[in-house]
């Protein structure tokens, strides 16, 4: 993998990688807990950091303490799979986006992941208990996936796994 796979993660970031049990892709970034990712809010575009996840069943409580929604493009998703340690993928339909929130509680506001109760059909294929919240875009639909490199040059893509 290369660093313009990982958007704007850090080198530790990219090295624990492999420990984290969700990531998602746009265009040819992969996007992990850490680094930091681009939404659109009712405001428009915002760029936070990816620190967690929030529960569906609990977004009301998340609402409550003014936490603000999002929509988050993906081009697929992963589980790491409970049984085999493996990332296992999924593609996203175009008009789809993964739901965030933006938890303003404290000084730096973070971005949530929403996920809900995997499904029996979802479990048997992911092994994995929770599952991204994946709906139609609240805020509108988002430009194409375009990423750089470093050097401002389109990054290559290579074998992810």
């Amino acid at each position: 993998m290369t660093s313009q796979q990982f958007g704007l993660c850090s080198r530790r970031q990219r090295d624990r990688f492999f420990s984290v049990c969700a990531v998602f892709q746009i265009g040819k970034q992969i996007l992990r807990p850490g680094c930091e990712v681009n939404a659109r809010s009712e405001a428009g575009i915002v760029s936070h950091v990816w620190a967690g996840f929030a529960r569906q069943e609990i977004i009301g409580w998340w609402r409550s303490r003014g936490s603000v929604m999002l929509d988050i493009p993906a081009e697929r998703f992963a589980e790491r799979s409970d049984m085999t340690g493996r990332l296992v993928w999924e593609s996203l339909p175009g008009n789809l986006v993964i739901r965030g929130l933006l938890d303003i509680r404290g000084g730096n506001p973070l971005l949530k992941i929403v996920t809900r109760a995997s499904s029996a059909e979802e479990w048997e294929r992911f092994q994995h208990p929770r599952m991204p919240l994946v709906e139609e875009a609240l805020f509108g639909i988002f430009p194409p996936a375009h990423s750089q490199g470093d050097n401002g040059q389109e990054s290559g893509q290579e074998e992810l796994f």
